[in-house]
């Protein structure tokens, strides 16, 4: 059974299970690393409308029906689906489908969060809507032989972005210049989209989206770079110094890749992920940080890169209660603040496996120093 089938056998068995009518898988047509996209990754589609949707009946029969109606060509050629349909009136194509597969009593119905009043209304007064988003994400925990060929496609467009990073880093280029000179050489190598926190100062306090500051002599530069290629993202988190750096900054970073390491040690199937959390922040409480460790100044230890940002969760903290499976996908990332030197980044994207963690991209993580 090929992957695609492998999906829809198991989301017609949770369906079941639930006794519902069936399924629908919504988009806004929104991909984005910061939301979850059930619809891209269930049907292979990057949906471009506003409104798009996978219909399943609890039979087998399905339905892409995509918004605006030119784009069922396109998504012909891109989705493994057979019946795909173009719409110019979607509540109205909706609701005959959901009528023409029985789907009348119970319908799960997954990105409902995003469903706008117009589309919700009507199909709830056709039947009983319900959440569904856990079918999906139950689903994605763990990645498929496609998925797992396309996770190292993306590790390497990653590889190629920090590259880019640390080539078009100097003195007087603007932070979203060299964002940009990132996004075409990774949208160069493949990516599909690019997801990227720049930041650059003597003393940052966070990262955050490019801005027209221009690097200076001294700037410790933080790249969070995570491009997405075939619905699979990687993420590096790296820091670089323009400049001979200050003793005290290569002894705390030092200390960040001490506790990388110890929350790598831990990662396999079957442990918790909040290993990863204490094992990272034992190692930084004991340097004397320990306030710095959890909000205000932190929010997460790592998270998993599922569909968009979850399996094993959302994010990895002290207090996860989930456990690791193998083949899951997630980022480590000891990224931190600390008074001596500002925020520093440093992180690295982990698959599970039964015998340890594997680094999926080839870039070191290390403090990169360039000379001006």
């Amino acid at each position: 059974m090929n992957d695609n089938l492998s999906k829809l056998d198991k989301a017609l068995g949770m369906v079941k299970q639930r006794g519902l009518d069936g399924l629908i898988i919504y988009s806004n047509g929104v991909c984005s690393i910061l939301r979850p996209s059930y619809l891209y990754y269930f049907s292979g589609l990057r949906p471009l409308g506003p409104n798009n949707a996978m219909v399943i009946s609890k039979s087998g029969d399905v339905v892409l029906l995509v918004e605006p109606p030119w784009d069922s060509i396109r998504a012909s050629r891109k989705s493994w689906v057979s019946d795909v349909r173009g719409s110019t009136d979607f509540v109205k194509d909706l609701i005959g489908i959901m009528r023409g597969f029985g789907m009348t009593v119970r319908v799960g119905v997954s990105a409902l969060n995003i469903m706008t009043e117009e589309v919700y209304v009507p199909i709830s007064q056709e039947a009983k809507i319900e959440p569904a988003d856990d079918i999906i994400e139950e689903m994605a925990r763990i990645k498929t032989k496609k998925e797992i060929e396309n996770v190292r496609k993306t590790a390497r467009i990653a590889d190629i972005g920090f590259k880019t990073f640390l080539e078009y880093a100097r003195v007087g280029i603007r932070e979203y210049e060299l964002s940009a000179e990132m996004e075409y050489a990774m949208r160069k190598a493949g990516a599909d989209d690019n997801f990227t926190l720049l930041s650059s100062g003597k003393h940052n306090y966070a990262m955050h989206t490019p801005k027209d500051k221009r690097l200076e002599k001294g700037d410790i530069v933080l790249g969070e770079i995570t491009p997405l290629c075939e619905g699979q993202f990687i993420q590096l988190c790296r820091t670089l110094v323009l400049g001979k750096p200050s003793p005290i900054l290569i002894e705390k970073y030092d200390m960040l890749l001490e506790s990388l390491g110890q929350a790598l040690k831990p990662i396999k199937s079957g442990a918790p992920a909040s290993l990863i959390s204490k094992n990272m922040n034992k190692v930084i409480s004991d340097a004397g940080y320990a306030e710095y460790c959890y909000p205000p100044y932190m929010r997460a230890r790592g998270h998993g890169l599922g569909v968009g940002s979850i399996a094993p969760g959302g994010t990895i903290d002290d207090d996860c209660k989930e456990m690791l499976e193998s083949q899951q996908v997630i980022i480590v990332h000891p990224n931190q603040y600390l008074p001596e030197t500002g925020y520093l980044a440093c992180g690295e994207t982990i698959m599970v496996t039964d015998t340890g963690p594997e680094r999926l991209a080839e870039t070191e993580t290390k403090l990169y120093i360039k000379e001006v």
